[in-house]
């Protein structure tokens, strides 16, 4: 049983720990060539999602630093959690936050399943800080729809939510005040915003988000002969192979405990076989990753991979600290949700 290998793809955290969990950051102390394209693929080779093997109700709080000068610097903390709502579709939650070399990050993941847990129906990534984006793919039969929010343009605009008050003048004086809509380009009120159709993706394998991936990796098995776990990935309006290849197996500390652990190797593939694509997961990190899971339970337990920040290639370690229920995130999800009209039935903010 593997498990949360592309969790790799999910970095960066707070520095005064945000997901609500008592740390502390004292240091703990443990490459490989990027696969070749795969040619065209049929169903029946590709890893597919056990319902029963989905580790509903479960939360994992994971402590991130980077390397510097030969010190581990911490840049925060990121949460992976599960559960099913009310209507019993399965929600997969992720969420990072933190700051380091004046970079802000605070971002929310959420993949919607099916009742039975096999497909995708949505994903939603929005990010704040530094970077500002909010993002979504739609998945339907043979194809999945990749939407981006964007400022509103639309000179010819009624929308009363994308208007704000303004100074108006007579000449040199300043006269009251008036509504007009916001053309700023700087504007960062996601009120503002208008999604807009980026890509449409075109189909035949059972193609996943980057969030998803982590499960449908943990419910896979590997052959004794080691052979290589293919997940096909959409990132945004780029498709990709990521070949999951087991290296090695021992025992591994980590904060929250000690555990008999599988090494993988984690390598992204252009689905088209262009060799110039760069790979870029969820909150920065590139390329190639390492990843260390429980033998038992398929959690991922240390993550390790390159994070580019600015002229610098850092090297990340993202290390499991804590293992709790997820009823706390489950219950700050629908807070969330309510209060902004959250994520619909349709898949829509």
């Amino acid at each position: 049983m593997i498990s949360g290998v592309l969790a790799l793809l999910l970095l960066l955290g707070p520095l005064d720990d945000p997901l609500g969990v008592e740390v502390d950051d004292r240091p703990v102390g443990g490459d490989s060539q990027p696969a070749y394209p795969i040619p065209g693929l049929a169903r029946e080779d590709l890893a597919g999602i056990v319902p029963a093997a989905l580790p509903l109700g479960e939360r994992l709080v994971f402590r991130a630093t980077v390397e510097w000068k030969g010190a581990h610097l911490l840049v925060g903390y990121f949460e992976l959690a599960a559960w099913a709502d009310s209507d019993s579709k399965k929600v997969l939650h992720c969420r990072g936050k933190g700051e380091r070399f004046g970079y802000e990050l605070d971002q929310r993941i959420i993949s919607v399943l099916e009742s039975d847990g096999v497909r995708p129906l949505s994903f939603f990534n929005i990010q704040r800080g530094s970077e500002h984006h909010t993002k979504k793919l739609i998945f339907q039969d043979d194809k999945i729809l990749y939407f981006k929010q964007s400022h509103c343009r639309d000179k010819e605009c009624e929308k009363q939510e994308h208007f704000m008050s303004e100074v108006a003048w007579k000449g040199l004086i300043p006269w009251g005040t008036k509504k007009a809509h916001c053309f700023q380009k700087d504007c960062k009120n996601p009120h503002h915003e208008l999604w807009f159709e980026r890509e449409t993706h075109q189909v035949d394998e059972p193609y996943v988000d980057l969030l998803t991936a982590i499960y449908v990796a943990r419910t896979a098995t590997f052959t004794p002969d080691g052979e290589s776990l293919v997940i096909p990935v959409v990132n945004d309006d780029s498709r990709w192979f990521v070949i999951v290849k087991p290296l090695s197996r021992g025992k591994l500390k980590v904060e929250e405990g000690e555990y008999d652990a599988i090494e993988l190797s984690l390598s992204p593939v252009s689905s088209d076989g262009d060799t110039k694509k760069r790979f870029k997961g969820l909150f920065g990190i590139h390329g190639t990753l390492r990843v260390w899971i429980d033998s038992v339970t398929g959690k991922p337990l240390l993550i390790s991979g390159t994070l580019p920040i600015s002229i610098l290639n850092l090297q990340a370690r993202i290390e499991l600290i804590s293992s709790g229920d997820a009823g706390v995130v489950k219950v700050r999800h629908a807070a969330r949700t309510n209060s902004s009209a959250g994520l619909s039935r349709e898949g829509s903010l």
